[in-house]
């Protein structure tokens, strides 16, 4: 015992200290920037600070919780501006698995029926490996969660291990039990971790059956076994497993979207030919070409030098022997069997999903894989017996060691940190433009584009600063000239056709600028208006005059509504010849702070009231509600409300008003020009529409479908008939859908009706202009029910073809 205690620690506690200084060193630097879904996680530890407590984050990121849990203290320690906590956080996880992994591979290489045992030695090697390995240092320095289902699932296989492997020590049958009990928990704890952590129950399952077929006598106990770790798993896995039987989506959704079963991107139908891809790329990960993804590796390095590698191939073939040689020991086989399962199941997940091989989703197997290459050193030390040979050996492996090492600190610490795609990898644009937004938020009004502030990089870096953020295709936002701040809008540099837009309808009222980042590429396109170009509270409308023809109104008026904001003016448009497509964009002024979200609706009505068109929507696109105005804001929102198919020719009135979408409360005028008898709507103009020449057959919606051919060229698929049932006198409406094929071409038509008493009455005699092949039309008629018909049942005649029946009273 003092021989291990004084050989075989301070060798473990070199190791690990050479592992923190893999995962430590530089760490505030390297990786850069803060990338986004490790920005999720610290949303995720915010609102646990805050007592937001969850078994499942499903936004803004959607994990599983226990990594969330965990960094709750790097969190508050460190804050969330900076990403130190949250990489800390990883890297202690990623230091603290590697004694774990001494620990299971000296167990599972020591004979409990031999004095002397060789798992010491394969077991500092292999934790040496680990210590070193770029794959496992790579994924614990920039705070993934991946390398806490490695820490756990490890701490699950040990235990399972324990609790299988026989034992002449007193009592070792009674601690079998808590060495099962112990596997269920962590089997449990796994599955809150990362889904590459279900497999785990998979391979206890395996494990404990295989266990059965090969030792008879013990299997009565190992199904108890399986049971009592089934228990204790579910056990620790119900408060998670009650929200995925709710939620079977948060549960099933990951592995769908990257599965090869489910064709998607470069994924073809050929399961076999993807299964064979993936193969061929699993094999070659390890000494060939590893994982090309920049945020799971450095591009396309394999997880071994070749001079481990070649270890690795050693260590591969003498676990094979062990695992059909008849010369292998029971417990030998079962160490075997163990890796299989384990390493098996791990390449498994990557086999069967898209993009292979992925280093993140395979590294649940990272143990295994690095006791294979320490073995195959084993085995090699075994076979030297003379002296200067194992000498030479030693020698020999100390050089490995070292040049491993060196070749890491080289690839991570030099390659890795000064290739140029690292700084968009890890977002560092996204932490240089954030650093902007903060300097500037109390400078001016900003506003960023939604694929700005969406981002959770950004997001968490300026959760404490004062944004707006709006959609910009439809929409102009303007805050008042008071309080002297500029307004800036930033666009991300993708979005150059958004900003030259917004440019050409701010015309004289803004100017283009840019930012540019460390590495000298664009951060953000920036579009400012000088604070004396801004609306005046009093005349905001003074201002725009000097803007582009988007931001001036071709009418003004006055509608307040609630006194909280008020229409100032509208301007109303077409974007076709017949006038139908209707654009309507509304001028707007905040007057007060809002509290509620209002919807606003556009509609259009004929001169009998009846809509014919209708846009709801909050400004933005849906992207500025109300609550977010500010008293002096000016907000230019364009509305489509495009006519019906059937909407006839004529005159149409527009009207606007804003209602609560969560009561349905509409919002009362409280001052008006042009309001309607309601006292809600504003009125605005009068527009003329012109027929529809033709439409999309799926913007045709007849609410009875049909099939009839009227002319030569002329289908009727469908009608509409309002009401049913009239009395002499009394209006009727019929809309008929068509399709065709002749376009400029006519079919005439004619509609009748007969009575009761098989009278015929012709309520409407013309023709119909047949649209293009794949077009269709709708055609609307009044009608008004002629005296002199016999009540009862009646039917209305389309020509020849009986439509419908009517009800006359």
């Amino acid at each position: 015992m003092s021989r291990y205690v004084t050989r075989v620690n301070p060798i473990l506690a070199a190791i690990v200290f050479v592992a923190a200084f893999f995962r430590l060193f530089r760490l505030n630097e390297i990786p850069p920037g803060f990338q986004f879904d490790q920005a999720f996680y610290v949303f995720d530890a915010l609102k646990l600070l805050q007592g937001e407590f969850s078994i499942f984050f499903y936004q803004p990121g959607r994990s599983e919780p226990l990594y969330q849990y965990l960094l709750m203290v790097g969190v508050a320690l460190f804050g969330a501006d900076t990403s130190l906590g949250l990489k800390l956080t990883g890297a202690v996880i990623g230091i603290l698995t590697i004694p774990l992994i001494y620990g299971i591979t000296r167990t599972m290489f020591h004979d409990p029926f031999q004095r002397e045992g060789k798992g010491e030695g394969i077991a500092l090697v292999a934790a040496f490996f680990a210590a070193i390995s770029l794959w496992h240092i790579f994924y614990s320095r920039y705070g993934e969660r991946i390398p806490l289902t490695v820490f756990t699932a490890t701490l699950a296989f040990w235990f399972l291990w324990r609790a299988l492997a026989p034992s002449p020590v007193s009592g070792g049958e009674e601690r079998r039990w808590r060495y099962f009990a112990f596997a269920g928990i962590f089997t449990g704890v796994t599955l809150y971790t990362y889904p590459s952590g279900r497999v785990v129950p998979i391979a206890v399952v395996l494990l404990i059956a295989y266990a059965m077929l090969t030792d008879r006598a013990r299997a009565r106990d190992d199904l108890k076994g399986l049971l009592l770790i089934a228990a204790m798993a579910a056990i620790v896995f119900l408060p998670l497993g009650i929200y995925y039987l709710r939620h079977p989506i948060d549960f099933l959704s990951h592995a769908s979207e990257v599965s090869i079963f489910v064709p998607h991107g470069a994924v073809t139908a050929s399961i076999p030919l993807e299964l064979g891809k993936n193969a061929l790329r699993i094999l070659g990960m390890f000494f060939v070409v590893g994982d090309g993804g920049v945020l799971r590796n450095l591009p396309y390095r394999p997880v071994f030098d070749p001079l481990v590698g070649t270890l690795f191939c050693v260590g591969v073939i003498v676990w094979l022997i062990e695992l059909v040689s008849r010369k292998s020991t029971r417990l030998q086989r079962l160490r075997a069997v163990f890796f299989l399962v384990w390493l098996g199941l791990a390449l498994g997940l990557s086999l069967v999903s898209d993009d292979a091989p992925n280093n993140g989703r395979i590294l649940i197997g990272f143990p295994v894989v690095m006791i294979l290459p320490a073995w195959g050193a084993s085995a090699i030390w075994e076979r030297l017996r003379a002296p200067a040979a194992r000498r030479a050996a030693a020698v020999a492996l100390t050089g490995i060691l070292v040049f491993s090492a060196a070749l890491v600190y080289h690839d991570y610490f030099d390659v890795l940190a000064n290739d140029p795609g690292t700084y968009y990898a890890f977002d560092t644009d996204k932490v240089e433009t954030a650093k902007w937004i903060n300097q500037n938020a109390p400078l001016a009004h900003l506003y960023l584009a939604p694929l700005v502030s969406q981002n959770g990089t950004i997001s968490l870096l300026t959760h404490n600063a004062l944004l707006k953020s709006f959609e910009s295709r439809d929409t102009i936002i303007l805050p008042s000239e008071a309080g002297d701040k500029d307004a800036l809008f930033a666009f991300p540099w993708e979005q150059e056709k958004k900003i030259q837009t917004m440019g050409e309808r701010l015309g004289g009222l803004g100017s283009r600028e840019e930012l540019d980042g460390s590495n000298g590429g664009k951060l953000l396109l920036i579009c400012r208006v000088p604070a004396q170009n801004l609306p005046d509270a009093q005349n905001p409308l003074d201002a725009l005059a000097r803007g582009g023809d988007f931001v001036k109104p071709q009418k003004t008026m006055r509608a307040v509504w609630s006194d909280s904001f008020e229409l100032l003016g509208y301007s109303i448009d077409a974007a076709d010849s017949a006038k139908r497509n209707l654009e309507v964009t509304l001028f707007f002024h905040a007057l007060k702070p809002m509290a509620e979200d209002y919807t606003f609706s556009v509609k259009v009505r004929d001169a009998r009231d009846r809509l014919w068109a209708q846009e709801d929507k909050w400004l933005g696109d849906n992207s500025y509600d109300t609550s977010a105005w500010s008293p002096g804001d000016v907000i230019v929102e364009k509305f489509y409300p495009g006519l019906s198919a059937c909407a006839p020719a004529g005159d149409y009135h527009i009207t606007v008003e804003a209602y609560n979408p969560k009561t349905s409360q509409v919002l009362g005028l409280s001052s008006r020009e042009g309001a309607s008898t309601s006292l809600s709507m504003a009125t605005l103009d009068t527009t003329h529409a012109d027929a529809s020449p033709s439409n999309r057959l799926e913007d045709l919606e007849p609410a009875q479908a049909l099939d009839a051919k009227i002319g030569e060229r002329l289908q009727l698929i469908g009608y509409m008939l309002t009401p049913n049932e009239a009395r002499a006198g009394e209006p009727f409406s019929l809309s008929l859908f068509w399709r065709g094929a002749g376009q400029g071409s006519t079919e005439p038509i004619a509609v009748h009706l007969q009575d009761a008493a098989r009278r015929d009455v012709t309520l409407t005699q013309g023709t119909v202009r047949i649209p293009v092949e794949g077009r269709g039309l709708c055609t609307f008629y009044d009608f008004r029910l002629p005296v002199g018909l016999q009540p009862g049942a009646a039917t209305l005649w389309v020509n020849n073809f009986k439509l419908a029946e009517m009800n006359l009273k």
